[in-house]
């Protein structure tokens, strides 16, 4: 650990967890936006922003400026790709699954349910995904309101130490890039460092502040110090910072179109932080059972096959997607997770799978005069996505290729009975299916660069 003296030479003035100074303390604003963006018609060939600047009051939104869209998109209403960047691509986004979701509950009769929706979007907000068009915190993978907590909870149960200075919060807290520099932040804050120089710049650049304020009660600010709000304090912990591995969950989000999965779908944390409801009031502490939920399915044994990450993909509705979000998937390096088991354990992301699906226009690309059923959730002929280099050999795969295989160019469409085939069938079977889906993918392969053999895929099922 450096020492504070040489964190603070590290910083310079746009060091700070930027935010957008668009408007962000108003839920029923941010959620007027998102009607208003769903209901523009014919999203494709309009011009969006003359289209807002025009009817925007007939939603009862004050500004005409269009850039207002920017806060539904932060926090997961509106898709946004690529989510650092600013741009006039509105025209090929869509509302979201947690949107739609927020739609169909009424916000009188089930006021309980509708603010664990917004509270979970609050919580999912991610500092890299912020618009920035500077790339100032392009590095920058933490949840600031969960790390805040982390912060002020360790220094709480180290330390005694209740309430900090913003001053402190904006210097040691909100310059973090990860979750690694937990312990260096509540070191630099527990042993009295000063404050950056550059601490009325950051007031100035990050609008987080605001974000915590004014729209979960989980912290107690005033104009000069931030702490844990006692009435929520046990209740967060036990049933959310106890019961998810935050370590894990920060680890799958270093990809967008991992980020874009975790942000736009709900996660169900089912944690309301915004009134007190009466799930509060009685809460009694009860020794958590630790649950290692996750956001995106682990890979669970040797054949790539997971029920679940097949009904996530099915369940996943194409009116939620911007396709762009798969571009560059394969670009950044894989996030092994440390199993209870020897080996370890990558994720899937089932967004990237519901991607694939659709290009291949939802028929099997081992056999397209393959008939299936027609899913209930999408109304389409039912398919499935398949890794055709195994997931388990990702690592193996990045180190060679340097190419991460959970991405659309290594995913194929198959129909159920040709999935099955590729992890039941003999070796005959499997390597007549290997080389027809070879053939449809090697084009994809060559065009991000992965050199793969068929031979080499067929030592990797163990048919040669």
């Amino acid at each position: 650990m450096i020492s504070s003296e040489e964190y603070l030479k590290s910083l310079n003035e746009k060091s700070v967890w930027v935010f957008t100074k668009q408007k962000t303390s108003d839920f029923d604003e941010i959620i007027k936006v998102a009607n208003f963006f769903d209901n523009i018609p014919n999203k494709e060939e309009t011009n969006i922003e003359q289209y807002f600047a025009e009817h925007h009051e007939e939603y009862g939104i004050e500004t005409d400026r269009h850039r207002t869209l920017v806060i539904p998109q932060l926090f997961g209403f509106i898709t946004k790709t690529p989510f650092y960047k600013r741009g006039g691509t509105y025209n090929k986004e869509k509302v979201t699954a947690v949107y739609d979701e927020l739609k169909k509950t009424n916000s009188e009769l089930n006021k309980d349910r509708y603010n664990k929706i917004l509270t979970e979007q609050v919580l999912k907000i991610k500092i890299h995904a912020i618009i920035d068009t500077e790339n100032n915190n392009n590095d920058y993978h933490i949840l600031p309101i969960i790390y805040i907590y982390m912060v002020l909870k360790t220094l709480q149960q180290k330390y005694d130490i209740n309430e900090i200075t913003l001053d402190q919060l904006y210097t040691y807290v909100m310059t973090c890039k990860d979750y690694s520099q937990l312990e260096q932040s509540v070191e630099y804050i527990r042993s009295g460092a000063p404050a950056s120089k550059y601490v009325e710049r950051y007031k100035d650049l990050s609008r987080i502040i605001t974000l915590v304020r004014n729209t979960i009660n989980l912290f107690n600010v005033n104009a000069r110090t931030i702490s844990i709000n006692p009435v929520f304090d046990d209740y967060f912990y036990n049933k959310f910072i106890s019961k998810f591995d935050i370590e894990e969950m920060n680890e799958v989000l270093y990809r967008d179109a991992d980020y874009s999965y975790f942000l736009y779908y709900l996660q169900d944390f089912d944690v309301n932080l915004i009134d007190s409801p009466k799930e509060i009031q009685d809460y009694i502490y009860e020794e958590p059972e630790k649950v290692h939920k996750e956001v995106i399915k682990n890979e669970t044994d040797e054949n790539e096959i997971d029920d679940n990450y097949i009904e996530k993909i099915d369940q996943i509705d194409e009116n939620n997607v911007n396709p762009d979000v798969a571009e560059g998937a394969y670009k950044i390096p894989p996030q092994a997770i440390e199993s209870e088991k020897i080996s370890k354990k990558y994720k899937r992301n089932p967004l990237l799978g519901r991607v694939a699906i659709e290009k291949a226009y939802y028929c099997c690309e081992c056999n397209p005069h393959h008939e299936t059923f027609t899913s209930a959730k999408t109304r389409k002929p039912f398919m499935e996505a398949h890794h055709l280099i195994p997931i388990k050999y990702q690592m193996e795969m990045y180190k060679k290729y340097h190419i991460n295989i959970d991405c659309v160019e290594n995913i194929g469409s198959l129909c159920p009975t040709c999935h099955r085939a590729f992890h039941n069938g003999t070796k005959e079977v499997k390597q007549k299916m290997i080389d027809t889906l070879y053939d449809k993918l090697y084009p994809r392969y060559k065009s991000i660069g992965l050199e793969i053999t068929k031979e080499e895929i067929y030592k990797l099922y163990g048919v040669k």
